[in-house]
């Protein structure tokens, strides 16, 4: 597999994180305008992406570098489809969030309903929303509720139905954010969701998945705190879940 580091969340540098994720590369941009900085980081991501003949695994600090992972599977010729493991929705828009957090609006980013001057200049072709599946979520803001309840995205509450559920077709982006998993079990979280399963429930989701279909690329966000990269390995713990994904897979390509 690939590893690839970007020890970013949004524009904000998390230089720690090299110490905590080893990567076979690390991408990194100048400083400038928040906007102009994620546009050049995303791009930078997609044509890593893209240029690998392998799974890759992309480890960053927030959500939406999703975007730019499955930019980077397209350019490469592939139309993927997407699983999505996250406590949150992240299917807020500008009209629905209530606090602007841009990670909150990742997966309609994703899909085509926000987000539009990014996804253009990275080159994304939204995905559709019925090739998308998102697992585990149990923290959504009302209008966000209601904007999936009405939306195609496939839906499972617990992980461990990855197992049986119908699936979007391969092959897929699987998308982990940590915080899917309960905190009671990690360093702290930037938006802990009590209630969660445990990793090991996670992994054997994971695995499930890697028996069932190709996995071509894992997005690995560590919504950790910022001062947890300072003082902890926060990855040791999560290091059987990118393992489980695609260490131990024989479909991945």
């Amino acid at each position: 597999m690939r590893r690839i580091l970007v020890p970013y969340h949004h524009a904000e540098a998390l230089p720690k994180m090299a110490d905590a994720f080893a990567a076979d590369d690390a991408v990194i941009v100048s400083k400038g305008p928040a906007g102009a900085m994620v546009t050049r980081l995303y791009d930078q991501v997609a044509a890593r992406v893209a240029a690998s003949t392998e799974p890759a695994v992309v480890a960053s600090g927030d959500c939406t570098t999703a975007l730019a992972t499955v930019a980077g599977l397209q350019r490469r010729g592939l139309s993927p489809s997407v699983i999505w493991l996250d406590a949150h929705g992240d299917f807020n828009t500008p009209r629905t969030t209530r606090s602007g957090y841009l990670g909150g609006m990742a997966l309609a980013m994703l899909v085509g309903r926000a987000g539009a001057q990014l996804t253009r200049a990275i080159g994304l072709r939204a995905v559709p929303e019925d090739a998308c599946m998102l697992a585990g979520a149990r923290d959504l803001d009302p209008l966000e509720r209601a904007l999936l309840d009405a939306s195609a995205v496939r839906r499972i509450d617990d992980v461990a139905a990855l197992a049986r559920a119908s699936l979007p077709p391969s092959p897929w982006y699987v998308h982990l954010d940590v915080d899917v998993i309960d905190p009671s079990e990690l360093p702290p979280l930037r938006f802990p969701a009590p209630g969660g399963p445990s990793a090991s429930a996670v992994a054997e989701a994971l695995r499930a998945l890697a028996s069932r279909g190709t996995i071509a690329a894992l997005g690995l966000a560590c919504t950790f705190a910022p001062e947890t990269f300072a003082g902890v390995d926060p990855l040791e713990r999560i290091r059987p879940l990118v393992d489980a994904a695609l260490g131990s897979s024989s479909n991945t390509t």
